[in-house]
């Protein structure tokens, strides 16, 4: 109930599945459909991926990339333009960028034609010491009505959750630390119970028990001053 109630003020998220070499025509069609049935109109359209759709009507070989992207591309953009709505897809990335740490446009998979078309173009990259520090990167590969082309941008990636968020001022030279999950809790108290019970089980050395490592503390600035009077004794 609470999730309803909250969703009323929110926006709606739609999933459709469609199968491998469909156009921009059943696309368009279905979001026709989705209009009249919930009333609704589209504001941004997410299709994963532009390389698994055909041009519409154009018998096109399948080792022509460069023609098929561009038709496919091309209407894909006229209908986001019919729709004034926000289009984002997305792209492969060829071989020769599995070792590379900065994108440019010859790593993009299939047809050049495509990013001609795009009016920003945003590569994004990770390692697996990203990962680890809960980072990732956004590297701006093209833009047609700005200057950041080449500039790049680090994210917040929470690991636990795969949530990726803009980190703030004080976290540009630290990692990303959010909310602590279940299993994070869970052993944090596991910690804490261990390092109680190692306290309150501590052997007395008076009665006879063993004393473990005694830890010297020592005061670094007498010490140097006593190694710099060695030489003159």
């Amino acid at each position: 109930m609470k999730v309803r109630m909250i969703g009323k003020k929110a926006g709606a998220f739609q999933v459709k599945y469609m199968p491998t070499g469909k156009n921009a025509n059943d696309i368009r069609a279905y979001l026709k459909e989705y209009e009249i049935k919930t009333g609704r109109k589209v504001d941004v359209l997410l299709i994963d991926y532009l390389d698994l759709m055909h041009p519409i009507g154009q018998k096109i070989s399948a080792e022509n990339l460069f023609v098929k992207d561009k038709y496919v591309s091309e209407e894909l953009r006229n209908l986001a333009m019919e729709l004034n709505c926000i289009f984002v897809t997305a792209s492969q990335l060829n071989r020769s960028s599995v070792e590379e740490i900065e994108f440019d446009h010859s790593h993009i998979s299939g047809g050049i034609s495509k990013i001609n078309t795009a009016d920003n173009l945003i590569g994004i990259f990770t390692s697996r010491a990203m990962r680890e520090r809960g980072r990732y990167q956004i590297q701006l590969m093209k833009t047609r009505s700005s200057s950041g082309v080449g500039q790049k941008i680090d994210l917040g990636f929470d690991v636990d959750t795969l949530r990726i968020v803009d980190l703030g001022e004080d976290d540009d030279t630290n990692s990303y630390q959010s909310a602590p999950s279940n299993g994070s809790s869970v052993l944090d108290s596991i910690k804490r119970n261990t390092a109680q019970t190692t306290a309150e089980t501590r052997e007395d050395p008076a009665e006879g028990a063993s004393v473990g490592k005694i830890k010297a503390q020592t005061d670094s600035t007498k010490l140097r001053d006593f190694l710099n009077n060695l030489g003159d004794e």
